[in-house]
């Protein structure tokens, strides 16, 4: 270090033996003009607001941030929202994957922890007292994300035996897959083109089962050789698969992509898969989520002991053809576990699917049809309607893939300050991963004074890093807060930690 400029660890705040972030600011210019740095000690005991914000324009004007665009704000959650401070509070920025917290706030208060998803097995047409239904099956999706998440057969198994219950021994007609409660728009017309048919990329089908995904194996000969395609489970009979894959180093991991749209037909493969592993599998997206149910479901049937004589459709599908399904009976429903747990995964996991799922059954509570237009319609008027001025916010997701959301830190923070006085926030809180511990915060804080101390959602695009959640500090008071690091050219973790030091400063409020 130059000798001319005083030791940091000499250094401190009048009054105790840490240093002062104002002081810091200024010496830290004086370091980087020298082609050094140093960082902040664990924690800064006894901090003020005011040391927070300056260590935030400190990070701002550090190498690989100061071309960025950042906000933050930071507001008291005893106090009134007017008392919200921050750096370039009011910028509008995308939001990534911390949208999610938007979204999941709002079902809690809007839908309920105990909400649950429902989807209903239903008959149409005249069952005889031979056993023959002369008319359709239809399943009736109620939204839910996690039917039939993992494994088809166990709850295609208790479709069945409620089939016999009612007294159904062979079908006339056909399975139908019924998903209008959503619509028929899977995806937001904001989703780049190359997230669509990989699986975070799933569209919320008003029934959505499996996760709405399929694998795709690929054999790994050899490095920089063609990856041969080896097939998909589920299998997706009547679809065409153009395959430009290659084998990339043992080393290189999954970079593999699946390119196909909405109801389509054709999927094409492209990048790398590593190499060695012998086989290797990626996950696409389902392009009909309703239809591969009421296939798989017919084919269940047929195979169990119940024959299945029509070839199966959907809503979307009928209507095409000038048909509606009509009226039919309701013969068994199957329920989600309470939102309350799914917010958890969803907020834990940071699940696109589970999260556009939710996003559009706050639309059908609030507007009467679940399309994305009337999801962004209901948050928004939702947290305006407690005062909360949403200009600049612009919802085009509820997960936060689309790039063209906007909102800015204050809008978040005050959402968060808003939520936390709501009688069912703890469920909200508790489904927010826990920095150096849990979730997609496991990774960050962890032996930093913010461990333990930080609730948040995590949002990360190329060159995009935001956090949003709530602070307990030192002190015991709370705080809710957002930061946002759009357009950073640092290494992710350089950003993580100049994030850290904010975040270790802030507990010791």
């Amino acid at each position: 270090m130059n000798d001319s400029l005083p030791s940091v660890t000499a250094l401190g705040r009048a009054g105790s033996g840490s240093l002062s972030p104002f002081y810091l600011s200024g010496l830290n210019r004086l370091l980087l003009a020298a082609g050094l740095s140093f960082a902040l000690p664990p924690s800064l005991p006894g901090a003020t607001v005011e040391e927070v914000i300056a260590e935030v324009e400190l990070i701002a004007g550090e190498p690989g941030l100061h071309t960025a665009l950042m906000g933050f704000c930071l507001v008291d959650l005893e106090a009134a929202p007017e008392t919200a401070v921050g750096y370039r509070m009011d910028a509008a920025l995308v939001p990534a994957s911390v949208m999610k917290a938007i979204t999941t706030a709002t079902a809690n208060e809007v839908l309920g922890p105990d909400y649950r998803f429902v989807t209903e097995l239903q008959t149409k047409g005249v069952l005889g007292d031979d056993g023959v239904l002369k008319g359709d099956v239809v399943i009736r999706g109620g939204g839910d994300p996690t039917l039939a998440a993992s494994e088809l057969s166990p709850t295609y198994a208790k479709w069945k035996s409620a089939l016999l219950e009612a007294g159904v021994k062979r079908v006339e007609g056909r399975v139908v897959g019924d998903a209008s409660i959503f619509g028929t728009i899977l995806t937001p017309e904001t989703w780049p083109w190359n997230d669509l048919g990989n699986y975070y990329g799933a569209g919320a089908s008003g029934l959505t089962v499996h996760q709405n995904l399929f694998y795709a194996s690929f054999l790994t000969p050899s490095v920089g050789a063609r990856a041969p395609f080896s097939g998909t489970e589920p299998r997706l009979p009547g679809h065409e698969f153009v395959n430009e894959m290659r084998v990339g180093t043992a080393a290189s991991g999954d970079k593999g992509y699946v390119y196909g749209d909405p109801y389509g037909k054709l999927f094409t493969f492209r990048g790398t898969v590593p190499a060695g592993s012998g086989s290797f599998t990626i996950k696409g997206a389902l392009p009909d989520p309703a239809l591969f149910c009421a296939r798989t479901f017919s084919e269940y049937l047929n195979g169990n002991g119940l024959p299945v004589a029509g070839t199966p459709s959907t809503d979307r599908l009928l209507g095409n053809a000038g048909e509606e399904i009509g009226a039919r009976e309701k013969i068994f429903e199957q329920s989600s576990e309470p939102l309350s747990e799914i917010l958890v995964t969803t907020n834990h996991e940071s699940d696109n699917l589970k999260a556009e799922c939710i996003h559009r059954a706050i639309a059908v509570k609030v507007k009467g049809e679940g399309s994305p237009t009337a999801a962004a319609e209901a948050v928004r008027s939702h947290w305006a309607e407690k005062g909360i001025d949403m200009t600049g916010f612009f919802m085009g997701d509820g997960c936060g893939l689309s790039r063209a959301n906007t909102v800015t830190a204050r809008q978040l923070a005050l959402i968060l300050h808003a939520a936390a006085k709501g009688g069912d926030f703890e469920a909200f809180r508790q489904s927010l991963p826990v920095a150096g511990q849990s979730g997609t915060l496991k990774g960050i804080g962890g032996g930093s004074a913010a461990e333990g101390r930080i609730r948040a959602k995590s949002g990360t695009m190329d060159r995009i890093r935001n956090y949003a959640g709530y602070l307990e500090a030192r002190s015991g008071k709370r705080y809710a807060f957002a930061l946002f690091v759009t357009n950073h050219t640092a290494d992710l973790a350089s950003v993580k930690a100049k994030i850290v030091r904010v975040w270790s400063v802030m507990a010791g409020l």
